[in-house]
């Protein structure tokens, strides 16, 4: 069909259908698919029920009877017993409580492995199993065994009786063990109560008695070590001395410590002080033994002297002045010159601190020796406490041993005592098991055939139930319509049998004209559905026969064209089993060629799934354009899905066709499948009118389900 494009819708319209809640799956059990699984897989189920069956009855041919061998002892608590009254005042007081104890002990006695295995070996070979032999070994172990689970007891409530069965599948043999197990329980009991005790006990309080000697033995020696006459007083005199040595070298460590501070206070002043220090300092401008300045003077008062005896222009008075004046400038020279006297004695200070320094170094020595002394007598004072400490703890220990053994020691003479009296009354007393009742058996013995058939056909219909359930919650596909509209939550628009073979769709079909109706009846948003498209989940679930068939009776009634398009295959097969041969022409690409059928009104495509309508390659746009110049075309369009749910080939139909209609194959479509055909639908904006079931067949009668 060619055509030139046209604008095409701005996108894919909105889902017209919302997805299903949640789905519960086969989680939604009901028991009428317990009887479906049933009808469809019965004869595995029956053999499931009839093995059990059968293996148990062929057990039970196999069983011989039983003959169980019983005898009744009374336990009574004599002298032999813990539990016997006492008489001498110094045994055990009796419980009534501790009857069934006793009683219980004596039925362990008598199912021992010792005394079975003395009853077989002195029954002899064959005596009381039929392959029973008096080799030590693995043979006579296993004898052992069997005739242990042979051997039964139990105890009558609220007395001392105790009730011993034998079961065997030979009267004679059954009487004649049990007679032998007794027989050599009570010699077993014989040699457990023998006189032995007292002599045990009595070789026990010797041995006490002889650790009590080494105790206190060891204790002599502990004391000799330690040189210990009173504990208590040696360790309170130690702790004395050496808490007053304590004392000693604590003040020995504060003397000695003041000594070394006031040495290094006095080597710290010491250093600091100078040797020598100023005693006086003198300055004068005038020179030691300089006399000019008298001679200055003496000449000045000659002068005067000279002047009052000789006249001015004497030369002698000449002569003086020239002196005078050299003095004078002899006396002006000298004196812009200073001298300096000081004078320098011994540090008094230096002298004290030295004295102080030698003091202390003569105190330290003396309190060194002191505390060296007093600390090896603090140690030893120590040492001697430890000692003691240890002797006392080893004492203790050694008093606390002699103590318990001396308990022990008088605990066993007084046990001792009771026994022997007690043995000497045992002597002299009857028995405390008496046998009341011999070995009997009844004549005819108990079977468990009936026992053994029951539980056998119990066990086969409890299998063949459980392998029902099994089976049916491990079921995946729906065998019947209405589990598979409870399954998809979709309504089942129609069920078919065989779907038609080649040629068949031409004859008139009652249930595809049913389903004619109700396609050409239904509404998708208040329009006929033109292009309907037939969808899939298993191959070979009939969907191509069916919209093959649904075209033939649409093409048959009165109307216009009728196209069949196939994106599963290639159409060859539809016009072949039509009667027509595909005659293929130029087509365009992108294009479906549709080919004419015998059908004037019927055409089936041609190489469909390579056309834009599934082509991935073309828009939405593309694909809904042509779907609706298909529409102008033909009446009615029906379209087969590929297999794949999530091809996108199905999507993309899914979206532009008009209505969908899910096919389910019966007993091959697996649901989880058919759900996501379902989804995708759904999810690319496709109406999904319901579904159609193929390959229906009756499972149940109509009584038990009917069809909805």
């Amino acid at each position: 069909m060619g055509g030139a494009l046209t604008a095409a819708p701005a996108g894919p319209p909105a889902p017209r259908a919302t997805l299903p809640p949640e789905e519960p799956g086969w989680g939604d059990f009901r028991a009428m698919d317990l009887l479906v699984t049933a009808a469809l897989r019965w004869k595995l189920l029956l053999l499931a029920a009839l093995l059990p069956a059968l293996a148990a009855l062929g057990i039970a041919l196999l069983v011989s009877p039983r003959f169980p061998a019983t005898a009744i002892l009374l336990v009574q608590t004599a002298r032999d017993a813990s539990s016997a009254a006492d008489i001498t005042g110094i045994g055990p007081n009796v419980v009534s409580v501790e009857v069934l104890k006793v009683t219980r002990a004596e039925a362990e006695i008598l199912g021992s492995p010792d005394v079975l295995r003395a009853a077989l070996l002195a029954s002899g070979p064959g005596g009381i199993l039929e392959e029973q032999s008096l080799a030590e070994g693995p043979d006579l172990d296993r004898a052992v065994e069997l005739l242990g689970r042979a051997l039964r007891w139990e105890l009558e409530p609220g007395s001392n009786l105790l009730r011993v069965t034998l079961t065997l599948s030979d009267r004679a043999r059954a009487l004649r063990g049990l007679e032998a197990i007794l027989t050599a329980y009570f010699d077993r009991r014989a040699v457990l109560a023998g006189d032995d005790g007292a002599r045990l006990l009595a070789a026990e309080l010797d041995q006490a008695n002889a650790r009590m000697r080494a105790v206190d033995e060891r204790i002599r020696a502990t004391r000799e070590g330690a040189g210990v006459l009173e504990i208590t007083q040696d360790i309170q005199l130690a702790n004395a001395r050496r808490e007053e040595l304590s004392q000693r070298e604590n003040r020995a460590l504060e003397a000695l410590a003041t000594a070394r501070a006031q040495l290094a206070a006095a080597e710290q002043q010491l250093a600091g002080q100078p040797p020598r220090v100023l005693a006086f300092s003198d300055t004068t401008n005038l020179r030691n033994n300089d006399d000019s300045r008298n001679q200055l003077n003496r000449l000045l008062a000659e002068r005067a002297h000279m002047t009052t005896q000789y006249a001015p222009d004497w030369p002698g008075l000449r002569d003086l002045d020239r002196r005078i004046a050299t003095q004078r400038a002899l006396v002006q020279q000298e004196s812009g010159t200073n001298f300096t006297t000081t004078r320098e004695v011994r540090n008094p200070a230096q002298e004290l601190l030295s004295n102080r320094a030698v003091t202390a170094r003569l105190d330290m020595e003396t309190l060194a020796g002191q505390l060296a002394e007093v600390t090896r007598q603090r140690e030893e004072a120590e040492r001697r406490g430890h000692a003691l400490l240890t002797a006392e703890v080893t004492l203790r220990d050694l008093q606390r041993e002699r103590e318990s053994l001396e308990a022990i020691a008088r605990q066993l003479a007084t046990r001792e005592a009771a026994l022997r009296i007690g043995e000497e009354a045992r002597r002299q007393s009857r028995a405390g098991v008496q046998l009341i009742q011999p070995p009997t058996a009844p004549v005819n013995g108990e079977s468990l055939r009936r026992v053994i058939a029951a539980g056998g056909i119990v066990l086969g219909l409890g299998l063949a139930a459980g392998l029902a359930l099994l089976m049916t919650l491990t079921r995946r596909t729906a065998a019947t319509v209405d589990e598979a509209v409870r399954a998809l939550r979709l309504p089942a628009l129609a069920r078919f049998g065989a779907m038609p073979g080649a040629g068949a769709e031409l004859a008139p079909n009652a249930q595809m004209e049913d389903l004619a109706s109700l396609l050409g009846d239904a509404r998708v948003d208040g329009v006929r559905p033109a292009a309907i498209q037939l969808v899939g989940a298993a191959k070979g679930d009939g969907r191509a026969e069916l919209a093959r068939a649904l075209a033939v009776t649409l093409a048959q009634r009165e109307g216009g064209r009728i196209a069949l398009v196939d994106l599963l295959g290639d159409g060859r097969e539809h016009l072949a089993a039509l009667g027509s041969a595909p005659q293929v022409g130029e087509r365009q690409p992108g294009e479906i060629l549709m080919l004419p059928t015998v059908l004037p009104r019927l055409f089936v495509s041609f190489e469909a799934a390579e056309s834009n309508l599934a082509s991935p390659r073309a828009s939405y746009e593309r694909a809904a354009l042509y779907m609706d110049r298909m529409r102008r075309v033909f009446e009615t369009i029906i379209i087969i899905a590929p297999d794949e749910p999530e091809s996108y080939a199905l999507r993309r139909v899914a979206a532009v066709v008009d209505a969908n209609l899910l096919v389910v194959r019966g007993e091959r479509t697996g649901m989880r499948r058919a759900r996501h055909a379902r989804d995708a639908v759904l999810s690319a904006g496709g109406a999904l009118l319901g579904l159609a079931y193929t390959g229906f067949r009756q499972v149940l009668p109509r009584r038990l389900q009917g069809w909805s």
